[in-house]
This record gives C-alpha cells, structure tokens and sequence, in this order.
C-alpha cells in the first residue's frame, strides 16, 4: 500500500521482531475470558489480574501474558499501569500469536500510542485485501485516530460491509470536498493529546440516520478523571480552537463522546 507506507514511521527497535520463543502458558484462555467479560465487573477482572499476575512470577518476560495483564488493566480503569506495562512489552519484543499480536495493536490504540501501532500495522497494511476481514477494525480505527482520510479511503474501499464502505466513503469524499481534510488531522492531533494521560479504550460509532454520515469518537477514560463533562467541555473548547486557526467552521457531523471506561461496550463494525 503505497500511499500508506509514507505515514508509518518506520520500526526504532526490535518490537516486532524475533527473539527466543514465549513459554507455553495458560495466558491464551485469560485472553478469551476478558472478551466477554463486561468491563463493569471490577471484582472478576481483579480476580484474573491476581491470577495473572502468580503465572507471570514464573515467566516475567512473556510478552503475550504481559498483554494479558495490559488489558486487565486498561479494563480496570488503570491507565498508567497500562502504559507501563505496553512499553514493557515493546522492549521486551518478540513474536506473538495473532490473537495477542491484535490484541496489542488494539491497546497500544486505546493508549494512544499511534505511532508505535502503526509500526505493527505497516506489514498488514501493505497487505490490505488479504487482512481487510482480520484488521479491518483495526486499520479504520488507526486511520480516525491519527486523523488521516487518505488512509481511512483506502480502509473504506476494501470493507466488505456495503454499509459501513458506502458511510465512510461519502464522508471522506464530503471532507475532501470541503478542504476539511487537515482539520480533521488536527482535531485529532488535539484531542489526543488532552486526553493521552488517561486514555483507556477508543472506538468510534458511524451513523446515517440524518441522510448524512455522522462520525461518533468514543473516549474512554480512566480513574483519573472524575467528571467526564468537564473534560468533554474542555475538548469542545479545544475543537473550536483547531478549527479557527485552520479557518474552518466546526462541522456537527464530527463529535466526541467522554465515557468511563466502566461504560466500555464492543464496537460493531
């Protein structure tokens, strides 16, 4: 994918690369049970951290058990904890099972580290067609995040659902035409970065009940914040910004949504 290769930066360290092979643990059915554990159920996923955290005193270093353990803890609203232990992982490196490897790309989302995601993304990337049903999710929502629409046409293309190609295509082809393409990235780029200390899950919801497509980002936060709307406010404050010293109007097909991360539903899409 060419056009996409020039976004990613290109790899720092030996992240994805590969080291000795992982112990065999039982961290793969962890992984299983936190999928369709409900994030409100803080005494359970407590319960699998402490059991998470007696296997790894037998294997510190293993990367897919630390991803385990990175998402308890994005579950439980811990977003320093969280960061810690993604960054660990990423020095740590190594090669994953796909499941956790997804998994990772997904969380390091929800950190909003993007540029490390991408990094674990370029290889699927190049490979769109052959991983759009695995990572379609995936590319769509490193492609919001980062607030690229190049990239997100190129995602949008290739779904398979006919809904969600058609909503998405119109509403970068709506962006393009109103030169609202660079606004777009900033507000990103804002929203983001007020939010990176506390960030434990991004998501976005798609609607076209008005005729148009309209863009819904999800924020889910953690502990450290206590009154989601007061932040939301502050971010509203921050869009507006963006959007007068691009010279643009604030579009109202485009807002965000501040959430505990104890609201934390599945995205559809």
């Amino acid at each position: 994918m060419a056009d996409t290769q020039s976004t990613l930066p290109q790899p720092i360290h030996n992240a994805a690369g590969s080291l000795a092979p992982q112990k065999p643990t039982e961290f793969s059915g962890f992984l299983r049970l936190l999928s369709i554990t409900s994030y409100e159920d803080t005494p359970q996923i407590e319960n699998y951290e402490r059991q998470v955290y007696d296997l790894l005193k037998n294997s510190p270093q293993n990367i897919e058990g630390l991803e385990v353990l990175l998402r308890i803890e994005l579950m439980l609203g811990n977003h320093q904890k969280a960061q810690s232990i993604a960054y660990r992982i990423w020095e740590i490196g190594g090669t994953m099972k796909p499941e956790f490897e997804k998994s990772y790309i997904n969380d390091l989302l929800n950190l909003s580290l993007i540029e490390m995601a991408s990094i674990l993304l370029k290889p699927y990337f190049e490979r769109m067609t052959d991983n759009i049903n695995d990572y379609g999710h995936l590319f769509l929502k490193y492609a919001i995040a980062s607030g690229q629409v190049m990239v997100l046409e190129k995602v949008a293309s290739q779904l398979m659902t006919v809904g969600s190609k058609k909503a998405l295509t119109d509403f970068t082809a709506v962006y393009r035409y109103l030169n609202y393409t660079e606004t777009f990235r900033g507000i990103q780029r804002r929203v983001l970065d007020m939010v990176k200390d506390t960030l434990c899950a991004y998501e976005f919801n798609i609607y076209t009940d008005r005729g148009f497509t309209d863009l819904e980002i999800l924020l889910y936060v953690g502990k450290e914040i206590l009154d989601c709307n007061k932040l939301k406010e502050k971010l509203d404050i921050q869009i507006s910004a963006v959007c007068a010293a691009k010279g643009t109007k604030k579009l109202n097909n485009l807002s965000f949504t501040v959430l505990p991360i104890s609201a934390y539903s599945s995205p559809t899409i």
